[in-house]
């Protein structure tokens, strides 16, 4: 990806994929109704009178569609039915005015992204049944784990405190006053420690367990939205999605593991963070840290 595209994908609400197979409607349709997606199945249905694949009711305000748009496959989020087309154009409005997204407008993008993917797989010949979104989390019960990071105010050093949905706090996360180095802690122990690497162009982070370093990951320049990847414990990682707007998948070995937003009912800094694999909870909070000070940077350098 350059510093400028074009073509969708970040929570943007939108893509675009060129339709080098040729595909119509019809046969985007009948490939799409086999393949089980995180927000919904498909119907036939049209757009003021275009003909559109149409996933109804995504959520309460927005629709998913994709439709063939001369040489390409173009999809988006439309208001749904039964939704004023003022109020969806306001709502719309709010996010570009506020830089700021309500739960309901994040998930529509996120979807977005979702068919995106599979679009893109349809054009490689890829043979696609289930999307990794739809895919059962790995945890206990199967459902992604609900968590939150707030940061500690009025603190000389960067401190967050990570609990669950009974208030419970399940991590705790303290920086040095310089932000180089973070330790996370569970029950009190240090489970994983966080470096910034010095005197680099480009900020550089390595997660050490026991000594040993089990990711390492580098900041990119991007003129539009930062990004951040590396590897973890030698698979590719990538943060997908909107950084500074708070709204983030986090994918390790092309799996997406967590997603990152911001709880707005909290008037300090308050991220949720839901995780789809239990295995890597200590990783996803290092990484939710990292993206809290990258963006929190380029904020600071925009302005």
């Amino acid at each position: 990806m350059g510093f400028f595209d074009f073509s969708g994908g970040g929570n943007m609400g939108f893509g675009s994929v060129k339709n080098v197979q040729n595909f119509t409607n019809e046969q985007l349709y009948e490939k799409l109704s086999a393949i089980k997606v995180s927000f919904g199945t498909p119907i036939m249905g049209d757009i003021f009178g275009t003909q559109s694949v149409m996933y109804k009711n995504a959520t309460p305000y927005y629709d998913i569609f994709v439709r063939v748009h001369k040489d390409k496959i173009i999809m988006g989020k439309i208001g749904t039915d039964g939704t004023n087309s003022v109020g969806t154009a306001m709502q719309m409005e709010s996010e570009v005015l506020l830089g700021s997204k309500d739960e309901e407008s994040s998930y529509a993008d996120r979807a977005v992204d979702e068919l995106l993917e599979v679009i893109k797989k349809l054009e490689n010949g890829e043979f696609v049944t289930i999307t990794d979104q739809a895919m059962p989390a790995n945890t206990t019960t199967g459902e992604p784990i609900s968590l939150y990071m707030e940061q500690k105010l009025f603190s000389l050093k960067p401190r967050f405190d990570v609990f669950d949905q009974e208030k419970n706090v399940v991590f705790h996360v303290e920086g040095d006053i310089t932000s180089h180095s973070f330790t996370i802690q569970q029950d009190g122990i240090e489970v994983l420690k966080l470096k910034r690497k010095i005197a680099k162009i480009m900020d550089e982070y390595v997660l050490v367990r026991n000594g040993e370093t089990v990711a390492e990951l580098k900041k990119k320049f991007r003129i539009i939205n930062p990004e951040v990847s590396g590897t973890v414990n030698g698979a590719e990682l990538r943060i997908a999605g909107d950084m500074m707007g708070i709204d983030y998948d986090i994918k390790i070995g092309g799996r997406t593991v967590a997603h990152v937003d911001q709880d707005k009912a909290h008037w300090s800094d308050c991220y949720r963070i839901s995780i789809k694999d239990e295995d890597v909870q200590d990783i996803v909070i290092a990484l939710a840290v990292i993206c809290d000070h990258v963006s929190d940077k380029d904020s600071t350098w925009r302005h």
